[in-house]
């Protein structure tokens, strides 16, 4: 291999390792999913396996080929975003819906063994943190407790912890916003504000 090409297929090596170490910073705060973790770090492993044959003699033109072919970063990354496709707010008081915003299509069946443990911790006194699980190939649910409500997203894609933290704070809003309306008996859904709007919405139309 010649100096010149060797010195090319090193520099690609150093651009791909440099793009690993933002990728791992990126899901240590929250940015990325596990799923767009994994499938974007896979690509970049398999673009330094393969130009490694380079440096091992494999002609380096070629090489470098195979390494830079496939779906770029960013469509992986966008492929695998999740998306609020619609959520479900029940009282914590009775169990009942107080309102279903975007598109919610999930069988009962899983949702109600998490809400009712996630019930029974709360009865308890017990600390109850929210929870995420994969329901279907490319389907998630998120169950966020708090006070009064339960809200129960359903995501395309797997959630990162960036998105949780803002629907986190969307549902600490909406518990504070309707307070008075929340510790009622019968909650009237019509004169509720509901700030996840802003993230269903954007999401379900992205």
């Amino acid at each position: 291999m010649s100096s010149d090409s060797n010195s090319k297929v090193r520099e690609f090596m150093g651009q791909v390792q440099e793009k690993m170490r933002t990728l791992v910073e990126e899901f240590a705060l929250g940015n990325l999913s596990r799923e767009q973790f994994h499938v974007i770090y896979d690509k970049y492993n398999t673009q330094l396996s393969i130009v490694e044959h380079a440096l091992r003699g494999a002609d380096p033109e070629t090489v470098m080929g195979i390494a830079q072919d496939g779906p770029p970063t960013i469509k992986l990354r966008e492929g695998y975003t999740a998306k609020a496709l619609g959520m479900v707010i029940y009282s914590n008081r009775n169990g009942t819906v107080i309102e279903t915003l975007g598109e919610f299509d999930v069988a009962a069946d899983k949702i109600s063994t998490v809400l009712n443990d996630l019930s029974h911790m709360m009865q308890a006194n017990k600390m109850v943190e929210r929870q995420v699980k994969k329901i279907s190939n490319r389907h998630w649910l998120a169950f966020m407790p708090a006070r009064y409500t339960t809200v129960v997203t359903l995501f395309q894609n797997e959630p990162s912890q960036a998105q949780m933290r803002q629907l986190e704070r969307l549902h600490h809003d909406f518990e504070e916003a309707n307070r008075s309306f929340l510790q009622r008996t019968t909650v009237d859904a019509t004169k509720l504000a509901y700030p996840f709007l802003v993230f269903v919405q954007k999401k379900y139309k992205a």
